[in-house]
């Protein structure tokens, strides 16, 4: 679902934080499923959040994904998922293996141990999502040894994660080049649109407030441009595919969209960068395509039965419900 979700909404490559591998056949379902819907991912293997959870599985059985799949020509790669985990072995297995490490980094949970700061271990392939409230030393670090850096406007802002020093800019700042997340589908949906015009509006709202709170010095306004690096070309060099995708360049594999302007909501347009960043919504993707191949055409999806997925879905959420107990309320006030 998630995967079609964000083909529909232009997104041709996801990194799929997935903390709750409860066993090789989940890993092997989440990857068929991927493999399926036709988009690039880079999936990230990672040990359940419920500290019930039996796991004897991990790291070692990532030796056998990486095996099956980086180097199998498959639009799907996989790597690790730490999740608030700063666990020096797992540092060292990933480093092993040669696959990209994602951990959450997050400054009121944890901090990168000096032992695992005075180690080989932090690179291009290391990726840190949320990066909030770090302190300066650990940017310098990040912006040093050249790790990879995520944020994600929406949900840093929901979870209380972040405040108006603003993970996007600190990471600008140090050099680095930070990509764009979405976080959580199920609460944000596939919306990179929302992501892109989230993170401009609260950029220039906490740098206007240093200003004005008198910091002589603060940042300026973020631009649309810098808007869709984060959203596109920066996002291809997290996933370590900047090489493939991220710009139209000839020699790069062919993931591209193509929106329409004439929708009611989009035109006039006078720029084009600010008519994507600013106006287009999910309903103006005509096109899109990955690797070649066309996943959307005018504006529906290929080979995508999506009735048959809404009552799998459906299907899927009622069963869960039932399980643990709960009982949806649509109009419940949250």
């Amino acid at each position: 679902m998630t995967a079609v979700a964000s083909l529909d909404a232009g997104i041709t490559t996801i990194l799929d934080a997935a903390h709750n591998t409860r066993s090789p056949e989940h890993s092997d379902a989440s990857i068929d499923a991927l493999r399926e819907s036709g988009i690039r991912a880079l999936h990230m293997v990672g040990a359940p959040m419920d500290k019930q959870a039996w796991i004897t599985h991990l790291p070692q059985d990532i030796r056998r994904l990486a095996k099956t799949w980086n180097d199998s020509g498959e639009l799907v790669k996989v790597g690790m998922f730490g999740h608030l985990k700063l666990d020096m072995n797992w540092w060292k297995f990933a480093q092993e293996l040669d696959v990209p490490l994602l951990t959450e980094l997050v400054g009121d949970y944890n901090h990168i141990p000096a032992e695992l700061a005075k180690l080989d271990l932090i690179g291009r392939k290391t990726i840190f999502n949320h990066c909030t409230r770090i302190p300066n030393e650990t940017w310098k670090l990040l912006a040093d040894r050249g790790a990879s850096i995520t944020v994600n406007p929406r949900s840093d802002v929901v979870f209380g994660f972040d405040d108006d020093s603003f993970a996007y800019q600190k990471a600008t700042e140090y050099g680095l080049k930070p990509a764009l997340g979405i976080d959580i589908q199920t609460t944000y949906g596939s919306d990179m649109f929302g992501e892109m015009r989230a993170l401009f509006h609260l950029q220039r709202a906490a740098m206007r407030y240093r200003k004005l709170r008198g910091e002589a010095r603060a940042p300026s306004a973020i631009t649309v441009d810098a808007v869709l690096r984060a959203a596109t070309v920066n996002g291809a060099s997290v996933v370590g595919e900047q090489k493939s995708i991220g710009t139209l360049t000839p020699g790069k594999e062919a993931d591209l969209i193509m929106v329409r302007t004439d929708g009611i909501g989009v035109f006039p347009v006078t720029n084009a960068i600010a008519a994507v960043v600013h106006a287009v919504e999910r309903s103006d993707v005509d096109t899109v395509m990955v690797a070649g191949t066309i996943r959307k055409r005018a504006g529906r999806l290929v080979e995508v039965d999506v009735s048959r997925l809404a009552r799998d879905v459906e299907a899927s959420r009622e069963w869960l419900a039932q399980a643990c107990g709960y009982t949806p309320d649509l109009f419940r006030s949250m």
